[in-house]
């Protein structure tokens, strides 16, 4: 099995790590833990990358601890960052999409925020959402 997660370091993202870990240890899965950088163009954006980067690699040696296999990737294709979860998990059989969303407004519950959104209406495969506790 393999799960995916959505991880730009918000405390969204950190829930939905907490459950991806937690299904890759029962399920003895494989985790892809991605980052999309969509709005890296240009050098000054280095910084940005580099945190991205940072971010991952720890997420990387957290799972390692933790028996857990992971693979991490910071994806820079231009895609918004719905779109890159998408299509990783089409491109790399995907068996379960992991993200978190942010507790909002009554409207806001209504809209769910888009990256969320978009990912549970357009994935390949099952989608477990995790909002903020």
């Amino acid at each position: 099995m393999k799960i995916l997660v959505a991880y730009d370091g918000s405390k969204s993202s950190e829930n939905a790590l907490q459950l991806a870990t937690e299904h890759a240890r029962v399920f003895k899965a494989s985790l892809d833990v991605i980052t999309s950088a969509e709005r890296t163009k240009t050098e000054k954006d280095l910084p940005l990358v580099e945190e991205a980067e940072k971010r991952l690699w720890q997420v990387e040696e957290d799972c390692k601890k933790q028996g857990i296999t992971c693979s991490t990737h910071l994806l820079i294709r231009g895609f918004s960052p719905g779109e890159d979860t998408v299509e990783f998990a089409k491109e790399n059989g995907i068996d379960e999409i992991v993200v978190g969303i942010r507790k909002e407004s009554k409207v806001g519950k209504l809209v769910m925020g888009s990256t969320a959104q978009y990912v549970i209406l357009k994935a390949p495969c099952p989608v477990v959402s995790v909002r903020n506790k």
